[in-house]
């Protein structure tokens, strides 16, 4: 009797352990499905390829070589406000004597502007910005045709500058005003970066360039856009001292 209540005991036990083991089971099989079947919706909802992100300021070679190239126009502004300075320093200096003669800060004032005007012109009649396919360089203008400038007396190598180097432009003091054009690039030798004026220019690294604005600047931004360079805000003075 005592065996046959042990027995029913031992039985009801191992039912006990059993039931939460298959329950246990069943519900692990259950969550392995469930599992299976949000990863297979998700692999649904994903997309076949990712597509590559394309700098801005990077333009695909294919597309540049379709480009025509381009001849940017010469801009007679600032020479021609410059050499329009010349008599109204002459005539209305305030540096004049009691006697009316002029003075001789006036005159030089005068002759300054008269110099550098012309000068000025001279160099927009001869000098024209050319984009061609892979870069942008300086021509001088002979006789109709387009002749390769002198060595850059500066850098020491062409004037003559790829896109992909270029990592800034810009116009002093605006766009609307521009007595002064700048870019950078990191083309030029990294070891002649800080000569001449290279040294006190801040922004990043490379050799910038200026050149007086004798051409005609939206042309020039137009193209540097449409060939993938683009220009970054330059910071002031006050604020690279801060930096």
């Amino acid at each position: 009797m005592k065996v046959v209540l042990l027995l029913s005991l031992f039985g009801a036990a191992a039912g006990f352990v059993l039931q939460p083991a298959q329950t246990l089971r069943s519900s692990a099989l259950q969550f392995r499905k469930v599992n299976n079947e949000q990863q297979n919706f998700v692999e649904l909802k994903k997309p076949a390829s990712t597509p590559s992100v394309v700098s801005p300021n990077a333009l695909p070679v294919s597309q540049r070589q379709k480009m025509k190239d381009v001849v940017v126009a010469p801009d007679y502004w600032l020479t021609s406000t410059m050499l329009a300075l010349v008599p109204m320093i002459m005539w209305y200096h305030p540096s004049y004597y009691e006697d009316g003669s002029m003075s001789l800060i006036a005159l030089a004032g005068a002759s300054f502007h008269l110099i550098f005007g012309r000068f000025l012109w001279v160099q927009t009649d001869r000098v024209r910005c050319v984009f061609e396919k892979d870069s942008f360089e300086f021509y001088n203008l002979k006789d109709g045709k387009l002749q390769q400038k002198p060595q850059n007396y500066v850098a020491d190598t062409r004037n003559r500058w790829k896109y992909d180097s270029i990592i800034n432009y810009g116009f002093f003091p605006s766009e609307d005003f521009p007595v002064i054009c700048y870019f950078k690039e990191t083309e030029t030798p990294e070891w002649k970066w800080d000569r001449w004026f290279a040294a006190f220019d801040s922004y990043g690294n490379g050799q910038p360039h200026f050149f007086p604005g004798i051409c005609n600047v939206k042309q020039f931004k137009e193209q540097m856009e449409l060939r993938g360079v683009k220009s970054k805000p330059i910071p002031t003075l006050m604020q690279s001292k801060k930096e």
